[in-house]
């Protein structure tokens, strides 16, 4: 099942004289026609125990909706996203029993014992029956599907959408999130789309992608969303009893914390005893890991009447005389500073001051944005304030974050 490439990297040394040879073993998982082909022959009747939200398309095909209209082709597409998603982990399923070099496979929606709904953070099982990394209660990552092999972990990405550009994003976060939680392993994904998706040779090297054909069985598709809750079809499956099996509290990893990351960071940018904020402590390769899991991270406040000053028409009635600043990844490649503002009503405001335009944002009232500035609301005190002068110095070195 897997082919071993031997990739031979070579330096000149000393003016043709001497080489110097390194030697990287590639694991390169191949797909199966079993899992090509989408042959469901076998677990057909398995799809029928995954849980599924089909009440808007069961309203939908019950008034006898056009399927042209936009409203039947979204709820459509995406109950047929998920469908897939459960196709392909049960076939998944069988392939980590008949692969030597997969060490351990997690266990996800019917085949898991408990489902960890009280469990505050870490590695688990949501209430959906997902493989989830949370902390404080939220999602920080999903994964489709975790393995493992002697030394990698495997998550697995599916999607049925043929623009791969947003999927390839979200690798990003997992990826860095993954290399925090597993230090001493390789981190590897496996991509898995169907025929006809675009971009496949933007991924990184570090993914594998599989290409399978379309999952065109509605009739499958709709026997799925009619299907009547029974006993029997919600009780737990068991997969085929091999030791390689794991639920997610058996595996073994290295917990992040969350909140008290963000705290660290705060501190350590701001303890160097000649400049206010260190820009030079976010170029290490683990901060970068944390602008990926993280987006932004803070570095203290400004006050509303200096803030005034940057921007001369805000005239938001915020809570508290502090607008929060962070260094933002603002796209793949690009820094910048952006300010969170929380207004007396309650709603998080996020500013993003360019040159040519002003961007005035609202964000979720439960995301993780919303917790991060409640938290730091909290902890900023007076010695972490910045001036117009500060502001002006970090905005103009941030090439110094490499």
């Amino acid at each position: 099942m897997i082919n071993i490439y031997l990739a031979i990297i070579f330096a000149l040394i000393n003016k043709g004289k001497k080489y110097l040879f390194t030697l990287k073993i590639l694991q390169q998982f191949n797909i199966t026609e079993k899992i090509k082909d989408l042959d469901i022959n076998d677990i057909e009747e398995n799809l029928f125990h995954y849980s599924y939200d089909s009440k808007s398309l069961k309203a939908l095909f019950r008034n006898n909706i056009s399927k042209d209209e936009p409203a039947y082709i979204s709820s459509y597409s995406s109950f047929r996203g998920e469908v897939y998603e459960n196709v392909v982990y049960e076939l998944l399923l069988q392939y980590a029993f008949s692969e030597d070099l997969i060490t351990r496979f997690v266990l996800k929606g019917p085949y898991q014992d408990k489902e960890n709904t009280f469990i505050k953070s870490g590695l688990l099982i949501d209430r959906s029956s997902q493989i989830v990394y949370k902390s404080a209660y939220k999602d920080i990552s999903e994964f489709d599907a975790l393995f493992f092999t002697k030394d990698s972990v495997y998550f697995v990405e599916m999607s049925t959408s043929k623009k791969t550009a947003s999927l390839n994003k979200r690798l990003v976060k997992k990826y860095a999130l993954l290399k925090m939680i597993f230090p001493t392993l390789t981190i590897r994904a496996l991509i898995i789309v169907t025929e006809g998706s675009v971009g496949l040779k933007n991924f990184p090297d570090y993914a594998t992608v599989w290409v399978t054909k379309d999952l065109d069985d509605d009739d499958l598709i709709k026997k799925i969303i009619f299907a009547k809750k029974t006993k029997k079809n919600v009780t737990t499956l068991r997969a085929q009893k091999h030791k390689k099996y794991i639920e997610t509290f058996r595996v073994k990893y290295k917990k992040f914390q969350y909140f008290p990351t963000l705290e660290w960071i705060l501190n350590q940018s701001r303890s160097h005893p000649k400049f206010t904020v260190d820009l030079k402590f976010f170029s290490s390769a683990k901060l970068g890991l944390f602008f990926d899991i993280y987006t932004k991270l803070y570095i203290g406040y400004v006050s509303s009447e200096d803030f005034l000053i940057l921007f001369p028409e805000f005239n938001l009635k915020i809570r508290t005389n502090r607008i929060i600043v962070t260094i933002e990844k603002v796209n793949q490649t690009q820094l910048d500073l952006v300010y969170y503002a929380k207004e007396e009503n309650g709603k998080l405001k996020r500013i993003r001051l360019q040159d040519d335009e002003v961007s005035i944002k609202d964000k979720e009232l439960d995301g993780f944005t919303n917790a991060e500035v409640r938290f730091f609301m909290k902890i900023l005190e007076q010695k972490h304030i910045l001036d117009i002068t500060n502001i002006r110095h970090i905005k103009d070195n941030l090439e110094l974050i490499k």
